[in-house]
């Protein structure tokens, strides 16, 4: 706990102080998480297909993940020559429609908690991506920079809290 702890304050400080090395370790990372996750959603698909009506909508977000996963790993360099736009839009086109394929898979589900809980989480997600979308195309090199310091700061607050949790043990 203690080295992941310092290993983000690390990314952190290196975030804020080198934002275009994290910009393109965020496209690596931001890849690697949707397409694992959208083959993870595509094969958890499948298998639910008999039990939900809506399991092709799963399906299409399982797919929508693994494409846009494999955009940002193909051409993460392509981040460092726009500037990060394309990680951006990336991630603003995922969310819109990764949380429209998600509204429609929840709105098909059984009724409960777990379809409460993904229709909010559908529409956050997609309310997300259009934020960020507006704040792109208002200041497209703030909402970059912007993204690059929360996670960055986020890092540090997290690594910090992990040091101490591990001091603490």
């Amino acid at each position: 706990v203690l080295i992941r702890g310092i290993l983000a304050v690390i990314f952190g400080v290196i975030a804020l102080t080198n934002p275009g090395s994290a910009i393109l370790a965020f496209a690596i990372v931001f890849g690697a998480y949707a397409l694992v996750e959208g083959v993870i959603t595509a094969v958890h698909a499948v298998r639910v297909r008999n039990e939900l009506k809506a399991w092709v909508w799963l399906l299409v977000q399982g797919i929508l993940s693994v494409i846009a996963g494999a955009i940002a790993l193909i051409v993460p360099g392509l981040v460092g020559l726009f500037g990060g736009l394309v990680l951006l839009w990336t991630i603003v086109i995922w969310n819109v429609m990764h949380g429209a394929a998600g509204l429609r898979s929840a709105a098909g589900a059984p009724s409960g908690g777990a379809k409460t809980v993904g229709i909010i989480a559908g529409v956050l997600t997609i309310l997300f991506g259009i934020v960020l979308g507006i704040l792109t195309i208002v200041t497209p090199l703030a909402a970059l920079l912007g993204l690059v310091w929360l996670i960055g700061i986020y890092a540090i607050v997290f690594g910090i809290m992990l040091a101490i949790a591990a001091i603490q043990i």
